[in-house]
């Protein structure tokens, strides 16, 4: 069964901008605050994460054209870039029908390593990812599913402080 992900509230990122140029310390507290209640979530993450590289081809140095490294598994590096994170970026219409950056919290990988083993779903890597680990999402959201009722709660409190803040009520 899958976890809910999501949570709606209209008007939070405009609350957030609007904290920001109230009380900046506020604002970043606000993001500190986030971490910390997502943090189990994380804990689970690393702890799903393999240490030793999940296909065979993965042990090996692959460079994309800009020179950077795109999948040699390191798994310091990939636990590194694993993070949560709090979005300011105004919502952006596409002009296809859908918006962009309508997320205000979440957790997200910094890096092409731990992506590709996350979320990877076609071609050969794809299905022989999925076939020992199963199917995408393989970490960020089954860690979040374990530890949901963890962290909803305060979530919920978070985000009724920031809308208390600036004069938006606090019901969720």
């Amino acid at each position: 069964m899958a976890a809910e992900f999501g949570m709606e509230v209209v008007g939070l990122k405009e609350a957030l901008k609007e904290l920001n140029q109230i009380d900046k310390k506020l604002r970043r507290q606000v993001t500190k605050d986030f971490k910390e209640i997502v943090q189990p979530v994380v804990q689970e993450a690393y702890s799903r994460l393999p240490v030793n590289p999940p296909l065979r081809g993965m042990k090996y140095s692959w460079k994309g054209q800009s020179g950077k490294e795109l999948m040699h598994w390191q798994p310091m590096m990939v636990r590194k870039n694993l993070k949560a994170f709090t979005s300011g970026k105004k919502v952006r219409d596409t002009g296809l029908g859908f918006k962009q950056n309508l997320g205000v919290f979440g957790i997200r990988w910094g890096g092409p390593q731990g992506t590709i083993f996350d979320m990877a779903k076609k071609g050969n890597l794809g299905r022989e990812l999925s076939q020992k680990y199963g199917d995408p999402s393989r970490i960020v959201y089954r860690a979040y599913e374990v530890k949901q009722n963890e962290v909803e709660g305060q979530l919920k409190q978070l985000v009724s402080k920031v809308m208390r803040s600036v004069g938006r009520g606090g019901n969720i």
